[in-house]
């Protein structure tokens, strides 16, 4: 009979699974050595957990599979955490499998002991400790079809190292997967209705719109009934922003003209997305509990309609499926004001993505450097971007395409540009993928670029050395004047780490470099690192130190 570990790695197998991240330990060796008879699938071994369960995200975003990521017990679970707080705050469906002490000793406060369901209940949609072999496979059945199901999320499955090799006389079980609700004719007349009549409607499109299928049914649905897109936080790959009826972007300090122009409209149709804190401008797009326009929200699942708002229609549905069947409807002739309208919230973007060079006495403005990688960037890029200040240059220059995937974290962590755009080129190698990552995120996870050595990855990771933790100094001079602390940063001469890792380096200190330096990192046969000394009080894409305190 096989092992439990063995069952384990067959329904990995069962479940589509070709690609796990892990940090090897005791507390799971019989996994691994179930690893070793199954070469179908990748193994990537990272450094820190938490940057493995970086990679289980972006893999899962990129793939629209369940990442997947193995840790040892303890400290390595509690390194994954931010694994499973990004998957549960970006809903995305991630299973990670943790080693435990044996049956035995739970509960005994034993050597790297932890209670999982206490640590990761508020976290995970489902925590599950197996402890009987022959319940292992019913168990991962059910880990990956909860992982999925509703609003995607992680799943933490705690194996205790003396069941895995146990054996066991029940084998892997088929995949089980949910089965999307579809909107009935009632509910899409009723929202065709309403788009009909309203003068000023807004789209507010997230994530759950999802690939190509979708994206194509947002701009068919767009363009039939003349309606204007803003895309959700971190989702500005759903929609391209060269389009006459993009909208904008609603994400962290956006400026106030988004908020109180988007707050004009009559109708908000939001579809895919939770309309969660930041899409929502601080729960002002549209204003919570009781919008000022008519709320229309279309989500798959219903604990998130209907929480936060007042919803006039709420529909339980997968975005693509209601998106097509809106699509399919005639739609009438649009009513007087309407163009103007998609005009007036075009502009809202359209006058931010021009950008004439600036120059300042402390470094290079970042937006100097995006605004040349802009024709650099293949149509189908993958722009892997950590959590800081210097996105925002990206995030208002980058003229982005349902093309591209922007790989970015919801969640705001910092750490998970390096290994998300490593997780992403390890899928295409042949894929232009760029990371953008500051210098407090590059040291949280730069570690983890050893895995484009290693495997020859031809990453562009370019990183913006303010020497700051640029967002909460960006706070500081907001809310507490003349008093900031904690925020200046030593930093190692990150090109010179590059070299060190056997990575290409190369730096920009001045504007006339930029060019140059930038083809030549582009040139480069495996992976290169741009370290740009940027300028501080350029300390985002829409604002400044000076005018902060001004």
């Amino acid at each position: 009979m096989p092992r439990a570990a063995d069952v384990l790695i067959d329904s990995l197998k069962v479940q589509d699974v070709d690609r796990v991240f892990c940090v090897p330990g005791e507390s799971y060796l019989g996994a691994i050595d179930a690893l070793y008879d199954a070469p179908e699938i990748d193994i990537v071994r990272v450094r820190h957990e938490g940057g493995g369960g970086f990679m289980a995200v972006a893999d899962a975003k990129y793939t629209g599979r369940t990442g997947v990521e193995f840790v040892s017990r303890g400290p390595g679970a509690t390194n994954a955490s931010i694994g499973v707080h990004v998957a549960q705050q970006d809903a995305v469906p991630i299973v990670l499998f943790v080693g435990q002490v044996a049956r035995g000793d739970i509960g005994r406060g034993a050597f790297q002991e932890v209670d999982y369901v206490k640590t990761f209940s508020d976290m995970a949609k489902l925590v599950i400790e197996i402890r009987d072999p022959d319940k292992l496979a019913g168990s991962v059945q059910q880990a990956f079809y909860t992982a999925n199901a509703g609003t995607p999320g992680p799943v933490v499955v705690s194996l205790p190292e003396d069941m895995l090799l146990e054996e066991t006389q029940v084998g892997a079980k088929p995949a089980s997967r949910e089965v999307m609700p579809k909107p009935n004719a009632g509910e899409i007349s009723e929202l065709c209705k309403r788009l009909a009549i309203a003068e000023r409607p807004i789209i507010i499109a997230g994530g759950q719109v999802g690939f190509e299928e979708g994206r194509e049914a947002l701009r068919s649905v767009a363009e039939i009934w003349g309606l204007p897109v803003a895309v959700a936080w971190r989702r500005q790959d759903i929609f391209d922003h060269s389009h006459p009826n993009f909208a904008c972007h609603l994400a962290f300090n956006s400026p106030p003209v988004f908020r109180e122009t988007l707050n004009e409209a009559d109708l908000v149709v939001a579809i895919g997305t939770r309309l969660g804190d930041v899409t929502t401008q601080g729960y002002q797009i549209p204003t919570a509990p009781k919008p000022r326009q008519s709320l229309i929200h279309v989500y798959p699942d219903d604990d998130c309609l209907g929480t936060t708002f007042e919803t006039e229609l709420a529909i339980q549905a997968d975005a693509t499926e209601t998106l097509q069947a809106v699509a399919g409807t005639n739609a009438p002739e649009l009513p007087a004001g309407r163009i103007e309208w998609i005009k007036k919230v075009h502009s809202l973007s359209a006058d931010r993505m021009n950008w004439d060079w600036k120059s300042a006495d402390d470094g290079v403005v970042f937006g100097n450097v995006i605004s040349h990688l802009v024709d650099k960037l293949e149509d189908d890029a993958v722009t892997a971007m950590d959590a800081g200040n210097f996105a925002t240059w990206v995030q208002r220059l980058f003229p982005y395409k349902t093309s591209h995937v922007q790989m970015a974290s919801a969640a705001g962590a910092m750490g998970m540009g390096v290994p998300s755009a490593v997780a992403s080129s390890l899928r295409n190698t042949e894929r232009q993928v760029v990371c953008f990552v500051g210098d407090g995120g590059f040291l949280m996870t730069g570690n983890e670029m050893i895995a484009a050595v290693e495997r020859n990855l031809p990453i562009r990771f370019i990183v913006s050395n303010n020497s700051s933790y640029g967002t909460i100094r960006l706070y500081q001079e907001r809310n507490h004047p003349d008093r900031s602390i904690a925020t200046d940063l030593t930093n190692p001469d990150f090109a010179a780490v590059a070299e060190a890792y056997g990575i290409r380096g190369f730096k920009i200190e001045r504007d006339e470099e930029i060019k140059s330096v930038i083809d030549e990192a582009f040139k480069v046969d495996g992976p290169s690192l741009v370290e740009v000394k940027t300028s501080l009080e350029y300390i985002s894409a829409f604002t400044t130190i000076s005018q902060i305190r001004g």
